[in-house]
């Protein structure tokens, strides 16, 4: 079982990247289940990607970094019994840590995971602001990546585009840093690159 995890705050491409990444994994032949954490009770996001007929595991009311870190591990394993996926897609709340959540999962007990692996989504619009209001949480996430996307390439400018590119790679140097559009299909090597 591989564990991509994804993250990045609200609005930022998640839901998008996620169906994109399962999409691209079923064309694969490869057995896909999400994780979609809600900050809320209510959760939007679920909804969404259940109506293209994924499976979709929710936890809601709290952060999978903090006091949901046990229903992480708990959902893990209830997959690892019942469903025994290739892939599971993880998308953390906006608010998430990846460091929280890197910490929590030796807890997991079920078959070994093949890899696990953390793409952090990053908006070009929003970017800038949010690393100044929220300098620990924006860093961390870049600085836990493995794959940084950057989203809304289609509409931000070239600018805004490299704007948050040189930005990202000022904090992690090692993450590759791909400039993505998701209003269609991943092409065949970034799916690849992605989810290997």
């Amino acid at each position: 079982m591989q564990l991509v995890m994804v993250t990045g705050f609200l609005g930022s491409g998640k839901t998008s990247l996620i169906i994109r990444l399962a999409d691209a994994a079923r064309t694969m032949g490869r057995s896909v289940a999400i994780i979609v954490n809600e900050v809320g009770e209510i959760g939007i996001d679920d909804k969404v990607l259940r109506q293209l007929d994924l499976d979709v595991w929710e936890l809601t009311n709290g952060c999978i970094c903090c006091s949901l870190a046990g229903d992480l591990i708990e959902t893990l394993h209830k997959l690892d019994t019942s469903y025994r996926p290739d892939l599971v897609v993880v998308e953390a709340s906006g608010a998430a840590d990846p460091a929280s959540i890197l910490a929590a999962l030796p807890y997991y007990r079920g078959q070994a995971l093949q890899s696990t692996r953390w793409i952090t989504v990053l908006d070009p619009y929003r970017l800038p602001m949010l690393l100044e209001v929220m300098t620990p949480l924006v860093t961390s996430g870049i600085k836990q990546a493995d794959q940084l996307v950057i989203s809304r390439v289609d509409v931000a400018s070239s600018a805004e585009i490299e704007t948050t590119a040189a930005a990202a790679q000022a904090i992690n140097e090692q993450a590759p840093i791909h400039r993505v559009d998701l209003t269609g299909p991943l092409s065949g090597s970034l799916a690849h690159e992605l989810l290997s």
